[in-house]
């Protein structure tokens, strides 16, 4: 059995087999976009026994043109477009989102929009970046969106303040994702400072290739849809509940002890990203449990959830290694601590807060760095006062062996204290326009 003959399940499983032999795409990632598609259709009804939402936020990771992303999103937006769902994907789909308040004001209208209309408020979106290396070069300039993007998936409550709007919130985010990138761009955007903190841990990345070349002629043939969308009516007709069955909880027990087990031998980065992985399987099979129309979890679709799951696994361990060479030749992925004590060196051993962030904008924050300084030995953080009013700035000083064998520790803000005075006639200095200019 191959490994997406494992993962295929019910009638949405039956529909892409069915549409594979005229489709180049991977089957794996016409299967990881229907699963995105699909959940985010049906979150408004379909529920965790835990209340957490069940959609599952996918991301196809192969090479231009070689991978078939965009075929295999077209292929799944094909199938799902014979029911329903295809309504949906049209009326929510939503691109381009790079910063909290945008996320914040594109679900809340949403839900404004919906008020009073039968069934109630319907706040659901599928975000789908097809150039996903774009937006996450602009996501990075928004310090909120990475909070913003972990609580959407976590069904936790949002929220963003304006002048022309004051407080806009959304108490249960019903957000679907679903995303593309090559390989050479998840090491060079996706950065490790955001995995540490949780964000790339709710995605399912998974590598995808060409299945197979087809004829200039070929014409895709969209398989009967028919099962698909009675499990989708039955998913939607009413609020549904999803909880294992005594055999499929146990089964989800020893996947839990599996992954943590393959956690702890990894190193602290790879394992970051997959610290969810025993809730995606929660996830996934809570989805394919709609299938069969019931709110009863099986073993089955634990199983077929697990194997999805368990390739997105290996998907991240190859594109995090991948990413930590460079033309073939070992590049050690450097820690938080190392990327620190570097900017130091090369600004002599001394720099102000805002000279140590600059450079590590994008792989650490201002929060980031302090609390990793705070377990440094080896970096003392000194609090300046210039005599001027507004709050004092930090100098951070690489410490010597010697200064270490001294016993000289870091100063707290409110301890050691520099006065600085004026010069009569001071050089020039340039002025940074760097918002995050006090890391404490």
């Amino acid at each position: 059995m191959s490994t997406f003959e494992q993962m295929a399940y019910g009638p949405m499983g039956e529909a892409v087999k069915a549409a594979m032999p005229t489709s180049e795409a991977d089957p794996i990632g016409v299967w990881a976009a229907s699963l995105s598609l699909y959940s985010s259709a049906i979150s408004r009804h379909v529920r965790m026994d835990n209340r957490r939402p069940v959609v599952v936020w996918t991301v196809l990771a192969g090479r231009s043109a070689l991978g078939r992303k965009g075929y295999a999103l077209n292929t799944s937006t094909a199938i799902l477009s014979k029911t329903k769902i295809g309504g949906f994907i049209h009326a929510r789909k939503r691109n381009g989102i790079a910063n909290g308040p945008t996320l914040v004001d594109t679900l809340s209208t949403l839900e404004l929009e919906t008020v009073g209309q039968d069934g109630g408020i319907d706040g659901r979106a599928i975000v789908i970046e097809e150039e996903w290396a774009a937006v996450l070069k602009d996501q990075k300039k928004c310090s909120k969106f990475s909070t913003m993007f972990r609580l959407a998936w976590d069904g936790k409550p949002i929220s963003n303040r304006t002048k022309k709007d004051g407080l806009q919130s959304v108490a249960q985010p019903l957000l679907g994702f679903h995303a593309h990138i090559t390989p050479g761009e998840w090491g060079k955007y996706v950065s490790s400072s955001e995995a540490l903190g949780g964000s790339y841990n709710r995605l399912l990345p998974v590598l995808v290739e060409r299945s197979k070349m087809l004829p200039y002629n070929n014409r895709p043939q969209v398989p009967d849809t028919t099962a698909l969308q009675e499990a989708f009516a039955w998913a939607t007709e009413e609020a549904r509940v999803m909880s294992f069955t005594p055999e499929a909880g146990e089964r989800y027990d020893e996947i839990r002890a599996e992954v943590e087990a393959k956690m702890a031998e990894l190193p602290e980065l790879l394992a970051s990203y997959m610290e969810r992985a025993h809730e995606q399987v929660n996830r996934v099979a809570a989805v394919l449990a709609t299938m069969d129309m019931t709110e009863d979890i099986s073993k089955a679709a634990v199983e077929a959830a697990w194997a999805f799951v368990s390739y997105s696994m290996a998907s991240v361990e190859k594109l995090v290694k991948d990413a930590a060479t460079d033309g073939g030749s070992p590049k050690p992925m450097k820690t938080p601590e190392e990327l620190i004590r570097d900017v130091l060196k090369r600004h002599g051993g001394e720099a102000k807060a805002s000279d140590l962030l600059r450079p590590l904008w994008g792989k650490m924050n201002a929060a980031g760095i302090k609390d990793t300084v705070a377990d440094m030995d080896d970096v003392e953080v000194t609090e300046v006062k210039t005599g001027r009013r507004g709050a004092p700035s930090y100098v951070y000083r690489l410490l010597s062996n010697e200064d270490q064998d001294q016993g000289k520790k870091k100063s707290e803000p409110g301890g050691k204290v520099i006065e600085l005075k004026p010069k009569p006639k001071p050089e020039p200095v340039p002025v940074s326009t760097n918002p995050f200019v006090s890391l404490l």
